[in-house]
């Protein structure tokens, strides 16, 4: 019977090791237990860089579906807002329309007419297009406006001679070459009847109520 052995040569009379004696010879329980510790150092290590990130991983998962119901609430209210945007921004465009409209009637309507109403079809009630304009109460009957439809009531006292034609003629003509009336809007009807001083018979001056209704252009 042989046994096997080796022989250090770096170091004289000291007898090398095998891989197996490293395990089971005499210092093999040590190593053992540096290995073993050392392992679970690199084990403890490993743990305290990955728990932290595990844990804030899960609550990152959970906190999603909050997450998107928050989205979600936050996008129906961006939609609310941005309607609420362009319907304001269609009313100050309606705005400044109905501002450039009013200093046309202001800049062409003659001494002897004095507007009472303007009805506009598209707006959302008369009473604040007129409120708009700052004119006195309506004067006849309340009639309806047509979509697209401009309605324009004005009343000139009744005096000796012609009716006022010409001066209506002419207010008519200034408002059809006035460019921020005349490109939107065309001349539909018009006509003259008695006011309503003359109706009620309050002794009063008598009032011509004059009508005139202009349609919107074709786009």
């Amino acid at each position: 019977m042989s046994t096997r052995f080796g022989i250090d040569l770096v170091h004289p009379g000291h007898v090398a090791d095998t891989w197996q004696d490293w395990f089971i010879g005499p210092q093999g329980r040590r190593r053992w237990v540096i290995a073993a510790a050392g392992c679970g150092i690199v084990l403890v290590v490993i743990i305290a860089l990955i728990l932290p990130t595990r844990i804030r991983l899960s609550t990152d998962v959970s906190a999603i579906p909050k997450l998107r119901a928050d989205l979600a609430s936050l996008d129906g209210n961006l939609n609310v807002i941005r309607a609420d945007l362009q319907a304001l921004a269609l009313e100050a465009k309606r705005q400044v329309r109905w501002a450039e409209m009013l200093n046309a009637f202001r800049q062409q309507i003659p001494a002897t007419l004095k507007l009472q109403k303007v009805e506009m079809g598209a707006a959302p009630t008369p009473a604040s297009a007129q409120g708009a304009a700052g004119q006195a109460q309506p004067v006849g009957a309340p009639s309806s406006v047509g979509a697209g439809e401009l309605r324009i009531e004005a009343v000139t006292p009744l005096r000796p001679g012609p009716p006022p034609l010409i001066e209506i003629a002419q207010f008519m003509g200034g408002l059809m070459k006035d460019p921020t009336v005349g490109r939107r809007y065309q001349l539909k009807s018009w006509e003259i009847k008695p006011g309503a001083a003359a109706s009620q018979g309050t002794g009063e001056r008598e009032q011509l109520l004059v009508l005139i209704v202009l349609a919107e252009k074709p786009r």
